[in-house]
C-alpha cells in the first residue's frame, strides 16, 4: 500500500516524485489518499496509479471524494481521526494473540500463550512489563500489549537470566502511575526470590508472574541430547514461597484459574500478587530454535 499526502509535500511521492518512487507508486495494489485531492498534479495525470491499483481517498469534504478521479472506496472525516482508527484496525489485526493455535493446555499446566492472553485481558492497560530471559520471554513480550515504548523493559543485552525482578522493581519505582508486570521463569524466579522481600518492603503493587516450566527451559530445549540433570528441577511451591514474603499469590493452571488475578486487580491491593504458573510443554519457544 502507498499513503499519499498533502500535494505540496511531493518529494517522495506524487508530482515530483523521483523516478524510483514513482515506480514504486505504480506498483502498489492500494493507493490511499490522505485529503490530497488526487488531481493531474498529484497522480500525473493518472500515469502515477497501476491499472491493478485500489484507490482511496479520505477528505473533510465529501464533494472532495471522487471530484478529479473515480475511487474504490471514499471515507469523509478527518484525515488524523481516521488515520488513528485505522492504525488501530491493522494493529488489532496484526498482534500475536489474534492468531490462531492449538491451546496444550493439559494436567501439567496452562498452554502460555492462553496464560498470556488471559493476562493481558485482566491486568490493567496502564502498565510496564519487565521481561527475565529464558525459553518463556516471548510470551510476555508478544502478548502483554504496552501503552507506550516505555512500557517494555528487556534486559536480554546482559544475556543472563534472574535480572527480570531486579528490571520490575526498578521501573515500579521509576513509575508508579503504571502496575509493573515482572515476568519470569521459574529459573529466573528462584535466582532472584530474595528480591520477593524487597517488593514487599517497598510497598510495591506489583504482580510477578512466574512461567513455570520446570527447568531451564532453553537449556533443555536447545540441548535436547545433552544430560539435563542439573537444568530440571523437582516441582516447587512458588505461590507459598510468594506468601511466606508477603506477596498474595495464585497458582494458574487453566484459564479459569485467572479469576484469582481478577479479583487481586478489582480488589485493595493492599499487597504485591505472585502469579505461579505451570505451564503446558511447547517443546521449546521458536524464537529459541531461531537464535
Amino acid at each position: 500500500g502507498l499513503f499519499l499526502g498533502d500535494e505540496f509535500a511531493l518529494g517522495i511521492s506524487g508530482g515530483f516524485a523521483s523516478p524510483l518512487a514513482a515506480e514504486l507508486i505504480r506498483d502498489a495494489d492500494l493507493v490511499v489518499g490522505w485529503g490530497c485531492a488526487l488531481n493531474m498534479w498529484t497522480t500525473r495525470h493518472g500515469t502515477l496509479l497501476g491499472p491493478a491499483a485500489r484507490v482511496v481517498q479520505v477528505d473533510l469534504e465529501a464533494d472532495a471524494v471522487g471530484m478529479h478521479r473515480p475511487v474504490d472506496l471514499g471515507v469523509v472525516g478527518d484525515v488524523a481521526a481516521t488515520a488513528t482508527d485505522v492504525l488501530a484496525a491493522i494493529a488489532t489485526r496484526s498482534r500475536w494473540r489474534e492468531v490462531p493455535y492449538d491451546d496444550l493446555t493439559d494436567a501439567a499446566g496452562i498452554d502460555p500463550r492462553t496464560l498470556s492472553i488471559g493476562l493481558d485481558d485482566v491486568l490493567p492497560r496502564e502498565r510496564t512489563v519487565a521481561v527475565d530471559s529464558g525459553n518463556f520471554m516471548g510470551y510476555p513480550s508478544a502478548y502483554l500489549a504496552v501503552p507506550d515504548e516505555a512500557g517494555f523493559c528487556f534486559t536480554q543485552a546482559f544475556q543472563s537470566i534472574g535480572l527480570g525482578l531486579a528490571t520490575g522493581i526498578g521501573a515500579a519505582l521509576a513509575r508508579p502511575d503504571r502496575l509493573t508486570i515482572a515476568a519470569l521463569g521459574d529459573g529466573g524466579a528462584l535466582m532472584a526470590a530474595a528480591e520477593l522481600e524487597t517488593v514487599v518492603r517497598l510497598g510495591l503493587p506489583m504482580v510477578v508472574v512466574v512461567y513455570d516450566d520446570r527447568g531451564y527451559g532453553a537449556e533443555v530445549h536447545h540441548f535436547p541430547d545433552a544430560d539435563h540433570t542439573t537444568v530440571t528441577f523437582p516441582d516447587v511451591d512458588l505461590a507459598a514461597v510468594a506468601r511466606g514474603y508477603g506477596f498474595e499469590a495464585v497458582t494458574v493452571r487453566a484459564p479459569s484459574d485467572l479469576k484469582g488475578v481478577a479479583d487481586w486487580v478489582a480488589g485493595p491491593r493492599r499487597a504485591p500478587l505472585l502469579v505461579h504458573a505451570p505451564i503446558a510443554s511447547d517443546g521449546g519457544s521458536w524464537w529459541l530454535a531461531e537464535a
